[in-house]
């Protein structure tokens, strides 16, 4: 069941709902809008219509549309320009846990961001303690120490057993020191597993660094995640899984003072005869 309701006191047989319905399984009957049965399975449950009632008549999957953000209260452009600019890569952070209501937060905002068919399959693995972080840390270099003695470190992977000898003296090469991290994976049998994780992550980072937090694309793990992908299966991302990436976060221990400037971006117009 959607549970699509209409408050008939407060619709104005507008059909605004009708018109902006993806699935185009809104009719009207006596100018109130109402979806068949047989057609609710045909829902994207995108809740395009309780978006778009300038009445706040509708009501779909539960929520209440008196409950929903405004859109008065977005960003404007320069907001918005000067959160891109303003985010940086961070590699040092302070040791302490980022609280839970900080994290469920930003997870919350990240599950607005689009899917391939409104699917939302998207799923957020989080190491979200320093305990457990430690854990697996040593996860991590242990493995590539136990390749390195196994002999299954190439000309390519060889610069693997540097980062752990430099872990074990005190230089967080991999890790940065964070004090978190997050991978953004989605089920392979998703319409569009890749581009959905990397958009609900990307959608992530711009919501922690609104949060005050740190964040870096964690290019060092996903390179050893793809080496050694028993990595993966001890923290339960099993093989039915697509990774689209890892980004280690937490409180930055610095701050930049300004943003930065680079307007430089190749745009190519289409012209056709």
């Amino acid at each position: 069941m959607i549970d699509f309701i209409v408050n008939e006191s407060k619709c104005i047989s507008c059909k605004e709902c009708v018109a902006d319905c993806p699935a185009v399984i809104i009719e009207l009957e006596d100018k109130i809008p109402f979806i068949k049965p047989e057609n609710e399975k045909k829902c994207y449950r995108c809740q395009h219509c309780l978006a778009i009632c300038p009445t706040a008549a509708i009501s779909i999957l539960g929520v209440d549309p008196e409950t929903c953000v405004n859109p008065d209260k977005a960003a404007g452009f320069e907001q918005v320009d000067a959160l891109i600019r303003t985010r940086r890569s961070v590699r040092r952070f302070k040791d302490k846990d980022v609280a839970p209501e900080t994290f469920d937060k930003i997870a919350k905002a990240a599950a607005n961001a689009p899917t391939g068919k409104n699917d939302h399959q998207v799923q957020f693995v989080v190491v979200d303690t320093r305990e457990q972080m430690a854990k697996f840390k040593e996860l991590v270099i242990s493995t590539i120490e136990k390749a390195e003695r196994e002999g299954r470190l190439d000309e390519h992977s060889a610069i693997f057993a540097v980062f752990a000898k430099h872990f074990r003296n005190g230089k967080d090469i991999i890790f940065r020191g964070a004090p978190h991290i997050m991978f953004s994976v989605t089920p392979k049998s998703a319409p569009t597993p890749v581009a959905d994780g990397f958009i609900a992550l990307s959608y992530a980072e711009l919501a922690a660094a609104s949060a005050g937090l740190g964040t870096v694309w964690a290019g060092f793990v996903m390179w050893l995640v793809a080496a050694f992908p028993e990595i993966l299966t001890e923290i339960g991302i099993g093989e039915d899984m697509n990774v689209a990436y890892a980004l280690l976060y937490g409180e930055p221990s610095i701050k930049y003072h300004r943003g930065v400037k680079r307007d430089e971006i190749t745009v190519r117009k289409v012209k056709l005869a």
